[in-house]
């Protein structure tokens, strides 16, 4: 069966943790090359778009790329001899045509990874190299995008974010099957919820395999394959991407203006997920 399963999240919220689960997974356990990512693709990789569309997205403004990303999903699932796993910052939101971006037809299902937004800004601020309040004011825009084209054209398409709230729900109301994972607890039960994602992927693993996937990709080992070989997902300029990994950094990182800025503006979603 072809089709895409989206590996979805605001960034910053353990997309990239899930993935290099699924290439340990792959690879029987091992530890994964973590600048060589192959089980897992990207949905606004403009060199993709670019190959598959026939098209320069160099030559489109935003709106226009919008509205051919979906063929280009359709085209992927079509060709595809197998699912396909791609991640997605995007917001489950219309093209200017009216017409769902990550297409209906070629969807198998989300899993959609949530975490406590107050950790969130923190993580946010440090990987875009950004106070603390700027990320906290990102994540309340509902115009927020990533790789705006600028002085220099990004690797990456734009995508929208919209807030953090809009974000989260815009996934949970899409018309898509979906697993929901909390990062709060793969840190709790790693084992439990990767295998979880691994099921709802109709994956064939057996528990010892996810279990050394798991252990393959913990924090540390992460971080340490990080400070000997360097992470191409990691921000010129910005000292590291795989910083602490814990959930509830944020009361040591917070003022307790900025923490409660947060919950005001997010406290109904945060609710809804168990934050407050």
């Amino acid at each position: 069966m072809s089709g895409i399963y989206w590996l979805a999240s605001y960034p910053k919220s353990g997309n990239t943790w899930l993935r290099l689960f699924l290439e340990s997974l792959a690879a029987g356990g091992a530890a994964p090359d973590i600048n060589a990512v192959e089980v897992t693709g990207n949905a606004a990789v403009r060199e993709a778009f670019d190959h598959v569309l026939d098209i320069e997205s160099s030559d489109l403004t935003d709106d226009e790329i919008a509205r051919a990303r979906p063929r280009l999903y359709e085209i992927e699932a079509c060709t595809a001899t197998a699912p396909l796993l791609l991640k997605a910052h995007d917001a489950w939101h219309p093209t200017p045509a009216d017409e769902p971006l990550f297409p209906l037809a070629a969807t198998l299902g989300a899993i959609y990874l949530v975490r406590d937004p107050r950790d969130v800004a923190v993580s946010l601020a440090h990987h875009m190299g950004q106070s603390i309040d700027q990320a906290i004011e990102r994540m309340g825009d509902p115009r927020a995008t990533m790789a705006m084209a600028g002085k220099r054209l990004p690797k990456q398409l734009p995508q929208h974010l919209s807030t953090w709230s809009g974000h989260v729900a815009s996934w949970l109301g899409a018309p898509i099957e979906r697993l929901l994972l909390r990062y709060e607890d793969m840190l709790a039960d790693p084992v439990a919820r990767f295998g979880e994602a691994a099921r709802f992927l109709g994956l064939d693993a057996e528990p010892d395999q996810i279990a050394a996937a798991v252990d393959a990709v913990r924090f540390e080992r992460l971080r340490a394959a990080e400070e000997t070989q360097g992470f191409i997902e990691a921000q010129p300029g910005v000292e590291r991407f795989f910083r602490r990994g814990v959930a509830g950094g944020w009361r040591d990182s917070l003022t307790p203006a900025q923490a409660a800025r947060i919950e005001a503006e997010h406290g109904p979603t945060m609710r809804k997920l168990g934050y407050l």
